[in-house]
């Protein structure tokens, strides 16, 4: 292991670098001993229960708010399905981008190398993750939920022009969130069998998938010059402030008959949302920080996301169930 000092305007960072290979190593043996094939190992005939949630509902975007407390349990129940399915169709276009961008660095990379297979394995990975999510809003007889235009013709370019800092703490931000959610969601007893399972094989296998992330964006930190440096955390905070909206879009609230611009409002507003999100965004942005990714032009915009936690507004824990007598 090494050091690199990393010089931000918050003060140095000092950034422990594990080599390479030794990583990848253990990442390859990891893979191979626990890995996962959705067609097999996960029982596609289960069925849903009407009175089970698809997400925990603290970790819906109406919890919490005057919405949720005029909703029955079985509209509840609704609107959770709805917003499974947006997350597993941001999951399956983030997948997509992080497929073209790991390939990009295999194409830039040495392929007789062990961090460069690892990087193979990982997309084999995703694949399989993006066909489990596909099969599972399938199951749920729902459509995916599109992206927006913009993100739709940003993809047509990803991993063509991302520089490698870039597209690693892409990949940290958007796993990290995902993870979080799920690692809740796979305990659950209120939530579906299926969608716990689903939760679990992704949990299990995205965890190298992040430690991968976490090694390789520290070596790029450490190699890139400040000002390029700066520019492309610039471009990751901008990420963050587009990414929390389009974790539940509004077309879900109009698909359970609510005004979509009233609730995205409410959602938006909400402070069991923000502290939600921050809980999700915690371990990215925490991380982020440690390794000077967060400060100067990148903070300010990340000020703006609110997921960043301060003095003032600890992270909250994991969301937890409801009190007794509650939701």
């Amino acid at each position: 292991m090494t050091t690199a000092l990393v010089r931000c305007a918050d003060g140095d960072h000092t950034v422990e670098l594990r080599d390479r290979e030794r990583v990848a190593e253990r990442l390859l043996r990891a893979s191979a001993r626990k890995s996962y094939d959705p067609e097999a190992d996960v029982d596609w005939s289960m069925p849903f229960d009407p009175d089970l949630f698809y997400l925990p509902p603290e970790t819906l975007s109406l919890y919490e708010t005057p919405l949720w407390d005029r909703m029955s349990h079985k509209e509840r129940v609704e609107l959770s399905r709805h917003e499974l399915v947006s997350m597993l169709s941001f999951g399956i276009w983030s997948e997509i981008m992080l497929m073209k961008g790991l390939l990009g660095h295999v194409y830039r990379g040495d392929p007789t190398s062990r961090h460069i297979a690892y990087a193979l394995t990982e997309t084999a990975d995703e694949c399989r993750h993006s066909a489990m999510f596909g099969r599972c809003i399938g199951k749920t007889g729902l459509r995916p939920y599109r992206m927006a235009w913009p993100e739709f013709q940003l993809g047509k370019i990803a991993g063509l022009l991302d520089p490698p800092m870039a597209m690693f703490a892409a990949v940290l931000l958007v796993e990290e969130v995902t993870d979080a959610v799920q690692r809740v969601t796979m305990t659950d007893e209120r939530v579906q069998p299926l969608v716990r399972t689903i939760s679990r094989i992704h949990v299990t296998e995205e965890a190298r998938h992040i430690s991968y992330a976490r090694e390789e964006l520290k070596r790029q930190v450490a190699a890139t010059p400040r000002p390029l440096r700066r520019v492309q955390a610039s471009g990751i905070a901008g990420v963050a402030l587009r990414m929390a909206p389009r974790l539940t879009r509004p077309a879900v609230y109009r698909a359970v008959g609510l005004d979509p611009r009233a609730a995205y409002r409410v959602a938006k507003t909400s402070p069991h949302r923000r502290d939600t999100l921050r809980w999700a965004f915690r371990r990215a942005t925490g991380f982020l920080t440690d390794i000077g990714m967060i400060e100067g032009p990148s903070a300010r915009v990340w000020h703006r996301t609110g997921m960043l936690t301060t003095a003032a507004s600890p992270a909250p824990a994991a969301p937890t169930r409801p009190r007794p007598g509650g939701a």
